[in-house]
């Protein structure tokens, strides 16, 4: 996006992108992954994944439609 000069499209996706490897990086040495399915439910932890997962829903769906609209339109305007 920086090569093509989209710099509104960059900023939008910049604090979910840095969310994202924040979430990488702190996974504790010996889990399987991010959402570790056996201490999701011993810990408790199953309702803030699923609001995490809810927004990250909310916000791709809404970048879906933004670049629909964009490649819509740039296929009118040529």
């Amino acid at each position: 996006m920086l090569i093509s000069l989209h710099w509104f499209i960059f900023l939008l996706n910049l604090p979910v992108a840095t969310w994202n490897i924040y979430r990488l990086i702190m996974v504790p040495s010996g889990n399987m992954g991010v959402f570790d399915p056996t201490e999701i439910h011993n810990r408790g932890q199953l309702k803030s994944h699923m609001k995490e997962a809810m927004i990250k829903l909310g916000f791709h769906l809404l970048c879906f439609f933004m670049y629909l609209y964009s490649m819509i339109l740039a296929l009118i305007n040529d």
